[in-house]
């Protein structure tokens, strides 16, 4: 009988596994081989330092050679602040680094202007300027909310009266800001005790039509429903506003054509047309019927009216009487003249001696309407009277000239609404 063969098995004294041989971690092998690792890459980084800067920033390989090129010192000023996008072309047209930044930001306020121009600019203002500007304790920030619009004429001119920020912010705010003007906006001011009167009334003075236009400005924004049209605020010849609608039959007083009525004459803008037809509503629940006698007329056809009057009564007739081409608030499609049926029925001769005109001076601000030349004002507005001559507004501004017996003109002055010029 044979034996059973006998396998020997060793325990381990943790509880029975089969013992296994374990191989040792040659730490004294690995360490010194990391720690060269570390090395190399501590030596890489260092010698790259600044390009990996400029990398984080978003500069590309190109830029970062061109920057690296630099002293350390220069490079330093440039790697301390955000990107710089135009960094090449500083880089090309100056050796100031500490301008670059500087640069870039007033290149970002004066786009139209070439870059040459910029590096000129602005190392002449911060050599010359913005030292003296923070003798007078003007923050940074402050130099770069003028530099906006100043120029270094403007710098100097602040420089030379000592005019502190705080002196001229509050001027500033008021749209037609000159900094040429500030010690007559400061004697304005003791006059009228209003920024925005004494800012405008300065520096454009013909909005009162007593004073001489000496400057002529385009509208930029001529669709604005409060926009000041008269000599010195002109609109565009080509201006036709893009919202003209053409009135109803019901409400457009009797030019013919055969039989028809001719509604050319009576085009509106949209809104102005909607706020009429409201206010005439209104009106016929009293027994009155207005109606809209004269609307929208282009550039073309205001020149040939003045020009028929100028031919027929004579060139200081007509211009007393009629408005010049592009200073016609008939072009904004705002300007309505109004008449009443009883006036076109032949049972009144004209309009301002009608129970319609006392109703609709009364009650035509509530929609959005003023008078624009009343009785008593044509030495601001430069109209003779008109009681025919209504111009919407909006609702709030109308509200506002009515409550406070304003033209337009004061309006503007007291509330700084001067068109975009």
């Amino acid at each position: 009988m044979l034996g059973k063969n006998k396998h020997s098995y060793s325990y381990s004294s943790y509880g029975g596994g089969k013992s296994k041989s374990r191989v040792g971690v040659r730490w004294d092998r690995i360490l010194p081989i990391g720690a060269i690792v570390i090395v190399v890459i501590a030596i890489l980084i260092a010698f790259n330092f600044n390009r990996i800067k400029l990398a984080t920033k978003g500069y590309s390989f190109s830029e970062q050679s061109e920057v690296l090129k630099l002293t350390s010192d220069k490079i330093k000023i440039i790697t301390s602040e955000d990107k710089i996008e135009h960094i090449s072309d500083w880089m090309a047209l100056s050796k100031n680094v500490k301008y670059y930044k500087d640069f870039e930001t007033y290149y970002n306020l004066h786009k139209s202007m070439k870059k040459k121009d910029i590096v000129k600019t602005v190392t002449d203002i911060f050599d010359h300027y913005v030292p003296d500007l923070k003798k007078l304790n003007y923050t940074d920030k402050e130099i770069w909310t003028i530099l906006k619009s100043a120029s270094t004429d403007d710098l100097q001119y602040l420089i030379n009266h000592q005019f502190s920020y705080k002196t001229i912010k509050p001027y500033m705010e008021v749209t037609g800001f000159k900094f040429a003007d500030m010690d007559k906006y400061v004697t304005a001011y003791g006059q009228y005790h209003s920024y925005n009167y004494a800012v405008l009334y300065t520096s454009y003075p013909f909005i009162i039509s007593t004073n001489p236009v000496t400057k002529r400005y385009t509208l930029k924004d001529p669709s604005s429903l409060t926009a000041l049209v008269k000599p010195g605020f002109e609109l565009p010849s080509n201006y036709t506003p893009k919202d003209l609608v053409t009135s109803a039959d019901e409400y457009a007083a009797n030019e013919k054509k055969g039989n028809e009525t001719d509604l050319s004459y009576y085009k509106v803008r949209k809104p102005a047309y909607n706020a009429f037809v409201e206010m005439a509503k209104a009106a016929k629940k009293e027994n009155y019927v207005l109606l809209i006698n004269s609307a929208y007329r282009s550039y073309d056809r205001q020149k040939q009216i003045y020009q028929e009057y100028e031919n027929k009564w004579g060139g200081k007739y007509a211009a007393d009487h009629v408005a010049k081409p592009g200073t016609s608030e008939h072009q904004t499609g705002l300007g309505l003249d109004v008449t009443s049926q009883s006036v076109v029925d032949g049972k009144r001769l004209v309009f301002g001696d009608t129970d319609e005109y006392k109703w609709a001076v009364k009650n035509c601000y509530k929609y959005g309407f003023v008078l624009r030349f009343a009785d008593g004002t044509s030495n601001i507005t430069g109209i003779t009277q008109e009681p025919w001559h209504f111009r919407y507004v909006g609702k709030k501004a109308a509200k506002q000239m009515h409550d406070n017996n304003w033209t337009l003109e004061e309006y503007v002055l007291h509330t700084g609404d001067l068109p975009k010029i």
